[in-house]
């Protein structure tokens, strides 16, 4: 019984998001499937699509974890975030409009079948775009500690890219107008010119803590 409800917040973080997701696309598929009217072949695409996403969740869900990085010895711990879920969510809420319209134009006008599959098409690469962006943002961890800044993917394959703390000689932040109304931002990590020099905190809630730390930590001259 403990073990259930240990294994509760896991399921609700990692796992009910991709159903959540790919259960609008089940529902029409299904729907087309049942409903004589509805273009069959449009039905199984959106049917596959959906029973792709689920799957694909699943796998992400269960299988990646967001990378924990392994710290030596007397290193000591300052700051670790991940990506914002926000842009994610926003290119996904996006999508609504144009599926709707599409479901709308489908169903109730007598409309020729290109004038729902355009906004049908725009909507799914605003939504297969949140999407992607939310799975991945799920195993990229950034962290500071007082030697090292730190920039780790892990799904697949291990990305590490790290910057000692002592060789940083500029911190600055980069917030456009729509991120500083949603608290959102990048903080970039420069140790000199080139991008392998570079290391960006991107789309972090409250980014302004992130620069001072690290900026409390710059080698003075």
């Amino acid at each position: 019984m403990l073990g259930i409800f240990r294994f509760l917040p896991f399921f609700a973080s990692r796992v009910l998001p991709s159903i959540v997701i790919a259960f609008p696309l089940l529902l029409a598929g299904g729907y087309g499937i049942v409903d004589p009217a509805f273009p069959k072949s449009v039905a199984v695409v959106v049917l596959v699509l959906g029973s792709g996403l689920l799957c694909l969740g699943f796998y992400m869900g269960l299988a990646g974890i967001a990378p924990e990085p392994t710290m030596v010895s007397g290193e000591r711990l300052i700051i670790q975030r991940h990506p914002t879920m926000k842009p994610a969510y926003a290119r996904m809420v996006w999508s609504i409009p144009f599926i709707v319209a599409a479901g709308y134009l489908l169903e109730f006008t007598q409309q020729p079948y290109i004038f729902p599959f355009v906004p049908f098409v725009i909507g799914m690469y605003f939504f297969l775009k949140g999407v992607m962006k939310y799975l991945k943002n799920q195993h990229i961890t950034y962290t500071i500690t007082d030697r090292r800044v730190m920039h780790m993917y892990k799904f697949l394959w291990l990305s590490t890219k790290e910057i000692p703390v002592a060789r940083i000689v500029s911190i600055s932040e980069a917030r456009s107008f729509f991120e500083i109304l949603t608290g959102r931002g990048t903080v970039v990590v420069a140790t000199g010119i080139g991008q392998q020099q570079v290391i960006r905190i991107e789309e972090i809630n409250d980014p302004s803590p992130v620069a001072l730390a690290l900026r409390e930590m710059m080698p003075t001259i």
